[in-house]
């Protein structure tokens, strides 16, 4: 019988084999036919474009021509010329005004938008237009461009010339707002479409998107790029927006200028190998799917249920996450300025009692600040641990006094650590602070006493599969006190959310604990009901028994006051986009007596290693334009062997780690004396180093 029926199967699956091909064949075929719809209908709807610009063009081209034939241009009675074309230009409301200019000077003549004034030479005049025109009768109008937006005010310019004796004397120059082709293009772009208009020179002339901001400006560069390869065609390129595409264009033989129109990669990109194997596994995996969720569909589903919502609850908490993040770096800039001037003032105050009191306390809220910031770069897990194997049973001996301290004497606290699940991979210090969070959190819950238990145990599998497999340590902490409803429950884990009064908790507590957890990569888990207790567990990586007894170093203390150089006259560059950062720590070192230069970007800091002799560069990590690590990179080829200190207050120590080479890194915020001793070590190492040559 069992046999009959694999027969069936067999000759079922051999039925529906031809099927499967044919469905796949058709696939690839459909899918390379609409590609090629897709792009020649974007071919062809830039081509529509242009034809709408060149037909503007030319019928404005025409009314230049007949001015500059027309008597009045052959008498050169110019005060007379120029009444006359003042009501042709007031009947063009897209044209800006008309000029103009001795060919054989330069000069500007008039422009109708300005009184008669002595000639005046023009700077914005298109030269590689002018030696296009030749002195043929009549000459024909030159469709030149845009001006450079960085030059003058981004207007369309047409040049006309006018000869007397076969020679060009002049030329009537038409300009043209720009916003009449910005029209021209959305009429016919499609919409959520990225499309563009731009000159012979590459400059935009319109585009679908942040048009008045970039109007005149250089186009991307594949996008020039492949203006001056074809007329027409599709090339891939990524827009200003970040956006992968191809783009479809077509080049105006009468202005060479050009229409493109963003096409997404999806459309064009998708492989046609790909899409007959796609399409087969996607049918022989349903069907296998088919038959094996038939099974397990009863069985699954409840654990379907738990596995959505914490999907949902991740991907909420990542979304935080990299709010927090964002928050994190800025708070860190400006706490470096915060923190760096008030440690100035408090070293020009010394011996000002009053003083010095006013800036520690004014340095101490700032350092609460940078705690708060460094809470949310530990939510964020954007801010790398030092992952290292913990001693469970070690870390919860060591802060046992201060656990009973914290909870108070009405709160026992009892602690069960399973030998098979003491050892696990974290970061000791971070480790410690969320189980002192958890544990204030459990006193909190318990006004009138109670117990909190502390219990490790072993899993061999994480739950609902959710992380990579791996042996994981659940280290809960159970508390009988009043419990949280299902709301607050589902919420508990988000930054900045308390049921505590106004004044009484920041609610980072627990999303602090997340951050910690999950960057060792673990998990967090709440389970809660009203007046029966909470239980809060977090899934650790179970550390290998050959690491179990590692130790974590103890962190140096920074210095607190500053460190003593080792000679006078070094210089240093310092180079941070934010001018009171900069300030600092320029302020600071002038104070050791370093001499100092300062650039805001990395162009400038590259100009000044050009033209100075620098001992040391201490450069921020995150600037508009070149990052810290681009600026080393290009001072290193400047001058190899020079020292570079980055300092950053940016979240993703992941980037920065990738970018940083062999310089050091100093995070924001920090103080003079850690600045100082950043500087004096490098540049003691540079002596050294120095001496060791010779």
């Amino acid at each position: 019988m069992r046999s009959f029926r694999r027969s069936l199967l067999a000759l079922g699956l051999a039925a529906m084999l031809p099927t499967i091909i044919s469905a796949a064949a058709g696939a690839f075929f459909l899918m390379r036919t609409e590609s090629a719809r897709v792009q020649n209908e974007a071919l062809a709807r830039s081509e529509n474009i242009m034809a709408r610009i060149d037909a503007l063009l030319r019928g404005d081209a025409a009314v230049l021509r007949a001015l500059a034939t027309s008597l009045y241009a052959d008498t050169q009675d110019w005060h007379d010329l120029a009444g006359r074309m003042r009501p042709i230009v007031q009947a063009h409301p897209y044209w800006a005004t008309v000029i103009l200019v001795d060919a054989g000077s330069g000069q500007k003549i008039f422009d109708l938008r300005q009184p008669f004034a002595p000639p005046q030479p023009v700077e914005w005049l298109d030269r590689s237009a002018l030696q296009a025109l030749a002195p043929d009768s009549p000459p024909q109008a030159i469709v030149a461009g845009i001006l450079e937006r960085s030059r003058a005010e981004p207007l369309v310019m047409l040049y006309q010339p006018l000869s007397r004796n076969g020679a060009i004397t002049h030329f009537l120059v038409l300009a043209i707002h720009p916003e009449v082709f910005q029209e021209l293009l959305l009429e016919q772009a499609l919409e959520d479409t990225l499309a563009a208009v731009v000159d012979r020179n590459g400059l935009v002339v319109a585009r679908s998107r942040s048009a008045a901001a970039l109007l005149g400006a250089p186009a991307e560069r594949a996008l020039r790029e492949a203006i001056g390869r074809d007329a027409n065609g599709v090339y891939r390129a990524r827009t200003r927006e970040g956006y992968e595409n191809y783009t479809a264009f077509y080049t105006s033989p009468l202005s060479g200028w050009s229409a493109h129109i963003a096409l997404p990669t999806s459309l064009v990109d998708t492989p046609a190998r790909w899409s007959v194997l796609l399409g087969g596994l996607a049918v022989l995996g349903a069907l296998a799917l088919a038959a094996g969720l038939t099974v397990l569909v009863l069985r699954d589903m409840a654990e379907r249920r738990r596995s959505e919502e914490l999907l949902r609850q991740s991907q909420k908490m990542e979304a935080v996450g990299q709010l927090t993040g964002g928050i994190a770096h800025d708070f860190n800039n400006l706490l470096t300025a915060i923190i760096g001037n008030l440690d100035l003032i408090r070293t020009r105050a010394a011996g000002n009692e009053r003083l010095e009191r006013i800036a520690d306390r004014a340095l101490e809220a700032a350092r609460l600040g940078a705690r708060l910031a460094s809470r949310l770069l530990a939510f964020s897990r954007t801010q790398r641990m030092a992952l290292a194997p913990v001693d469970l049973q070690q870390v919860l001996n060591g802060m046992m006094a201060l656990l009973r301290q914290s909870v108070g004497p009405t709160v026992q606290i009892a602690v069960d650590i399973a030998p098979d699940a003491r050892v696990v991979l974290s970061e000791r210090h971070q480790l410690e602070l969320a189980l002192l969070n958890i544990a204030v959190n459990a006193r909190d819950a318990m006004p009138e006493g109670g117990r909190l238990h502390i219990r490790s145990r072993r899993v061999e599998k994480s739950p609902l599969g959710t992380l990579t497999p791996h042996t994981f340590v659940e280290l809960a902490i159970a508390d009988t006190g009043i419990g949280m409803s299902e709301e607050v429950r589902a919420r508990a884990l988000e930054p900045f959310y308390t049921t505590k009064p106004v004044g009484q908790g920041t609610g980072l507590g627990l999303s602090q604990v997340y951050g910690v957890v999950r960057e060792s990569g673990g998990l967090v888990q709440i389970e809660s009901t009203l007046g029966q207790g909470t239980t809060i567990k977090l899934l650790l990586p179970l550390a290998g028994p050959e690491t179990g007894k590692t130790q974590l170093p103890v962190a140096a203390e920074a210095p607190t006051v500053p460190v003593a150089r080792r000679e006078i006259g070094d210089t240093v560059l310092v180079v941070d986009d934010d001018k009171r950062v900069r300030r600092f720590m320029a302020d600071t070192l002038r104070e050791l007596q370093y001499h100092v230069l300062e650039a805001p970007d990395g162009e400038t800091a590259l100009d000044i290693l050009r033209a100075h002799s620098v001992h040391l560069l201490v450069v921020d990590f995150a600037m508009p334009g070149m990052n810290g690590a681009e600026v080393a990179q290009a001072a290193r080829a400047l001058r190899p062997g020079l020292s570079i200190l980055m300092v950053s207050g940016y979240a993703d120590s992941a980037a920065i780690e990738a970018a940083l080479g062999d310089a050091r890194l100093l995070r924001k915020p920090f103080d003079m004396a850690e600045l100082a001793e950043a500087v004096a070590q490098l540049l003691g190492k540079t002596a050294a180093a120095t001496g060791a040559q010779q």
